[in-house]
């Protein structure tokens, strides 16, 4: 009987337990395959430490809504086949409005409108590269703008 190579579930599960058992390597091969699996446990030194809430928070609406990018990426602010503008600066949008493209390889992912909203000033320009967390786009709710 042939050996096959184990599922992505069945390596899930060798990763969940590796991490419960401490164990940082683990190689599993077999007829045609090879799984290394490597775990680095991430020291508490270098977990982000929680800052107390000293400071009084602002209410929701006086704090401008960002989109932020999910993935490190390129941002296209047109559409790449028409180079048409998706939205400008000082634009009302809806809530779910398609601002942008985020291109990750082949993929393009829409950046969204969290609110409704205007579009402020933009921190990028259209072509930029930009790291997972960037701020792409700052909308200051409707409420807000009048």
């Amino acid at each position: 009987m042939e050996k096959k190579a184990p599922a992505l579930s069945e390596l899930r599960s060798v990763a969940q337990k590796m991490r419960k058992s401490g164990l940082s390597q683990i190689e599993l091969r077999g007829n045609g395959f090879r799984v290394s699996i490597k775990y680095a446990p991430v020291s508490p030194a270098l977990l982000p430490c929680r800052v107390p809430d000293e400071t009084p928070a602002l209410p929701a609406l006086a704090a401008p809504d960002a989109v932020c990018a999910p993935f490190p990426g390129i941002v296209l602010l047109q559409h790449p086949l028409s180079k048409i503008p998706f939205t400008q600066p000082g634009e009302i949008v809806g809530k779910d409005a398609l601002l942008g493209l985020l291109k990750v390889g082949v993929i393009y992912l829409p950046l969204r409108s969290p609110v409704q909203g205007v579009v402020e000033p933009l921190s990028v320009k259209d072509g930029d590269c930009v790291e997972y967390g960037a701020e792409i786009f700052t909308l200051r709710r409707e409420e807000l703008a009048a």
